[in-house]
């Protein structure tokens, strides 16, 4: 969690929010394959647990997921975001928002019981199960999403990492694009910052703590103030000044992050991929405990090996995982087939790597979505609505990814506590069984999409141009975007010089 935000900064009732969120998640990757295995009566697996035990931790998982997914997060949120100063007014615009939210969930939830009371009667166990099934519809559907686009990106990059010649040239088409967004953002930072500097000769008033607050985040000098008139100055233009100026000041911060790491690592890369006629490397920006003879064996040989070697055996898990999804519930199933023949640790081993490996796939590419580039993910510049956002994310897709690869495994004997607990909630109607049979077959869309790189070619045609996607969306003139690294690596070289990453 430290790797994109700053823990010192964070108040610390967001931490315990989002250190929930985001290792609740990875509960299942521990959890699944204990209880799948304990609830095998021929099998000695080495962790397992009390069926009671195993059926209290799920009822656990669930509700706390559930509760930060629909209530505590949103709210968060929606707190985060409002421009008022004053913290009853937060609280009460993250209510209303998430009134309103909820009014429109309660709305495709009425649908949902007529379906129920159709099928199966009205009652404090099937009005339990609708909640299940409801909560779930959506983020079963958005986690099989991530999950193809992760199957392939994951083998995808561990095959790029092998080639420091490649990246390189990636690392090239992005400089222009990244570049211009940088100096685009920097141009709003300080427009938003000279409205901020022109309340200063307004400032007296009964708005003085707010507007002394707006000043302190602000550059003191450098930026020249506008003319505001002092009618002006209402509780809802500082409300909307508030949520400008935090906006325009990450979106700087993110990309001047970007920006300094993709000079860091291109300037590294550049070292690497000049050494091949000395075959002695030595780094311009950074030191090595290798010797340049080693550095040059280490980064031209053995670590692009190592990520080929990753890289073949992802690939292996993904055809495996694609295939097992496609095939579920047949004879073709990979997995099903292993699932049968393995018993005790053997088989926990197995749950725990296909799992992980799901976690993995999903994760990594729910982290890479930039949405409207409101919410993004930035190391060490993550703001907290961004983070509190993934967070929700990434907490909604831990049933969804149990119910996946459960739904994936043939039982051995006895039902697993998951599948007694939700399962059968998710699977209580005709609609839910459609789930089990079709669902699975959906990933082979996002597969084709990331596979043959379509992602770009619908933002384009939508016009959403790069208001989502990932690092892709950054392409441009390679000659262009070498100029450009070179000649910040020329200007900036004292702070490029120490601690290169």
């Amino acid at each position: 969690m430290d790797y994109f935000c700053t823990i010192r900064r964070t108040p610390s009732y967001l931490l315990v929010a989002l250190f929930c969120a985001v290792y609740i998640p990875l509960s299942i990757v521990l959890l699944v394959p204990i209880d799948l295995a304990s609830s095998t009566s021929d099998s000695q697996p080495l962790l397992a647990l009390p069926r009671n035990v195993t059926f209290a931790t799920w009822r656990v998982v669930y509700w706390l997921a559930f509760f930060l997914t629909w209530l505590i997060l949103p709210v968060l949120q929606s707190y985060l975001e409002s421009g008022h100063n004053d913290n009853s007014k937060k609280i009460r615009d993250a209510l209303r928002a998430n009134a309103r939210y909820q009014l429109m969930t309660l709305g495709v939830g009425l649908i949902g019981l007529l379906y129920f009371y159709l099928y199966v009667g009205l009652s404090l166990a099937s009005l339990k199960a609708l909640v299940i099934a409801l909560s779930h519809t959506y983020s079963l559907i958005i986690s099989t999403w991530f999950m193809g686009i992760g199957v392939v990106q994951i083998p995808r990059a561990m095959f790029l990492n092998g080639s420091p010649a490649r990246i390189l040239a990636s690392l090239e088409e992005r400089a222009p694009s990244l570049h211009d967004h940088l100096a685009e953002s920097q141009t709003q930072f300080k427009e938003v910052t000279s409205e901020v500097r022109s309340l200063i000769p307004v400032k007296d008033g009964p708005y003085k703590d707010w507007i002394d607050d707006l000043l302190d985040e602000v550059p003191k000098t450098g930026v020249a103030p506008r003319t505001l008139n002092r009618s002006q100055v209402t509780e809802e233009y500082l409300s909307s000044l508030s949520f400008r100026l935090r906006k325009s000041k990450m979106a700087f911060a993110r990309y001047e992050s970007e920006w300094n790491s993709l000079v860091r690592n291109a300037a590294d890369l550049m070292d690497i991929v000049e050494a091949d006629g000395s075959r002695n490397l030595q780094f311009r920006f950074r030191k090595s405990t290798l010797s340049p003879r080693l550095a040059y064996f280490h980064y031209n040989f053995v670590r692009p090996g190592c990520y080929k070697i990753v890289g073949i055996v992802t690939t292996i898990f993904s055809i495996i995982l694609i295939w097992s999804e496609i095939a579920q519930g047949t004879r073709a199933s990979v997995l099903g087939f292993i699932s049968i023949s393995t018993f005790g640790f053997i088989q926990e081993l197995l749950s725990f790597a296909v799992i992980a490996y799901m976690c993995t796939a999903a994760h990594s590419s729910l982290a890479k979505v930039k949405v409207f580039n409101i919410y993004v993910l930035v190391r060490k510049h993550t703001d907290s609505r961004s983070a509190i956002f993934y967070a929700s994310q990434a907490c909604r897709l831990t049933i969804p990814l149990s119910y996946s690869y459960v739904s994936m495994v043939p039982r051995h004997a006895a039902a697993s506590v998951f599948e007694e607990f939700l399962q059968t909630s998710i699977n209580l109607t005709p609609l839910g069984k459609y789930f089990v049979v079709w669902l699975p077959r959906f990933i082979l869309i996002p597969v084709l999409f990331a596979y043959f790189n379509l992602y770009d070619r619908v933002q384009r045609v939508l016009g959403f141009g790069q208001e989502f996607g990932d690092d892709d969306e950054f392409v441009g003139n390679r000659a262009e975007g070498r100029d450009l690294i070179n000649y910040e690596l020329t200007n900036r070289r004292s702070e490029f010089q120490i601690n290169m990453i």
